[in-house]
């Protein structure tokens, strides 16, 4: 769904594509009740600047635009306006940037016309004076200046199409950083989360999350509804992974098995970790964890986390903040190592939709709060498996005048990518040596749309 009121940019498809897509616009905002009956329509202005109105379909305050061939004839980018009329009265929504991606042009080129005869003919009289030697030499050269030609040619060709889709993909980073899919902030209290750290997982244990069951097996069965059979791995890090796998639906037949109603489960993502991480003014100790993060928003009636392994449990709760304590600082030494997103959790569309593991930017740290005016810094690592860490922000400087909780900093950050399937890590020091001083922190990052995700640049 596409706000009208935010600046977007939409991908409407490729060169060519003929109602291959659906773009739905949430037009609420332009349709408040003010003017009823009023009329809607949108203009389309390709990259060519040929403005037009184009065809669209209401219902339920949606304005949906199946683009067609016509709309994705020329590639760039373009942009989209979404009008309301009533009488004499106008309006209209931001302007929306359209991208139009290359593809294999349709139709077939007719071979070139062979040359004319009486060109050929002065050829062969040419060659008819020379003798058997000189002939086979010319040729030699003849061909050899082709084929040197055509290599030349082939490498120039080759050069231009990674030029161009360098240039499309570079433009794509341009506009999104621009106009950013979505920008989110972690912690926030829109959702609670939640976490469960485990010392040991025998047989017949279980996790209750919600409605559903997970069971530990040595054997996969198969489950009943709101019942997921959970495969017992060769060590206890691995059996939770995959715990972590099954209450975010991850297809494994091998060592998942599903009842119905469970994949993935509906009310809850959860993401591994053996890191230490925080619930707001709570700690939890480095160990094989879970990191769980409640689906739905704003809701607030109990959400059941329970088990019968060996494990601690920190119930669901409200965080707007993460607190790192430096336990054990050292004047001018780095802390531990603490999670703030999890491997994987960074998904477009938030936890309650479909997920689809993007790339990443943190861009802004927020100082909620410090238990004193130590000077602090920060360091941001990343992290693909939690053994190996890159480092990708070093010696930020983190602190103010202040304890305030109501007094927020914001410290700007360069940004700093992370790769989709990576989480993020912060390490801090001071120049005090309590062991007791603490940072409450946030961090606003943007997301990548799917097609960047990957991109390494």
């Amino acid at each position: 769904m596409i706000d009208i009121t935010k600046a977007v940019t939409v991908f409407i498809g490729r060169r060519g594509e003929h109602h291959f897509r659906n773009l739905e616009f949430d037009v609420s905002s332009l349709l408040d009740g003010t003017y009823p009956g009023a009329a809607l329509s949108a203009i389309c202005k390709r990259p060519d600047s040929t403005a037009y109105p184009v065809v669209t379909n209401y219902a339920d305050g949606i304005l949906t635009w199946s683009p067609s061939a016509t709309d994705t004839e020329i590639v760039g980018v373009g942009q989209l306006e979404i009008r309301v009329t009533y009488g004499d009265v106008v309006g209209k929504s931001v302007r929306i940037l359209t991208i139009v991606e290359e593809a294999l042009v349709d139709g077939i080129v007719d071979p070139p016309e062979p040359p004319a005869q009486e060109w050929l003919n002065r050829v062969l009289s040419a060659l008819a004076e020379l003798d058997i030697n000189q002939i086979d030499n010319l040729l030699n050269l003849i061909y050899n200046l082709l084929n040197n030609n055509y290599n030349l040619l082939n490498t120039t060709h080759s050069q231009i199409e990674d030029m161009r889709d360098t240039l499309y993909l570079r433009t794509g980073i341009i506009l999104n950083h621009l106009h950013p899919i979505e920008t989110a902030t972690a912690p926030d209290m829109v959702s609670r989360r939640g976490a469960i750290t485990f010392t040991s997982i025998n047989s017949g244990n279980n996790v209750v999350l919600g409605t559903v069951t997970y069971t530990f097996v040595t054997s996969l069965g198969s489950p009943t509804a709101n019942n997921v059979h959970v495969l017992i791995q060769d060590s206890l890090r691995n059996t939770v992974k995959k715990l972590a796998e099954a209450v975010r639906g991850i297809q494994d037949a091998a060592n998942i098995a599903y009842g119905s109603g469970t994949a993935p489960n509906p009310t809850s993502t959860a993401y591994w970790t053996s890191r230490i991480f925080s619930i707001g003014e709570v700690t939890i100790p480095a160990g094989e964890s879970l990191f769980l993060l409640e689906r739905a928003e704003n809701v607030t009636t109990p959400l059941t986390l329970t088990s019968t392994a060996t494990a601690t449990i920190n119930a669901f709760t409200r965080a707007s903040f993460l607190r790192y304590v430096l336990s054990g600082n050292s004047a001018g030494v780095r802390g531990h190592l603490q999670t703030l997103l999890p491997i994987g959790s960074a998904v477009i569309g938030g936890q309650g939709g479909l997920l689809y593991p993007t790339a990443y930017d943190c861009h802004l740290i927020t100082l909620c709060r410090q238990s004193d005016t130590s000077e602090k810094e920060l360091d941001l690592y990343i992290s693909n498996d939690e053994v190996n860490f890159t480092r990708i922000s070093r010696s930020t400087p983190i602190g103010d005048d202040t304890s305030n909780p109501g007094l927020h900093t914001h410290i700007q950050m360069r940004q700093g990518r992370v790769p989709s399937g990576y989480g993020l890590y912060i390490r801090m020091g001071s120049d005090s040596t309590s062991a007791n001083a603490y940072c409450d922190l946030k961090f606003t990052y943007h997301l990548y749309p799917a097609n960047l995700a990957t991109a390494n640049i």
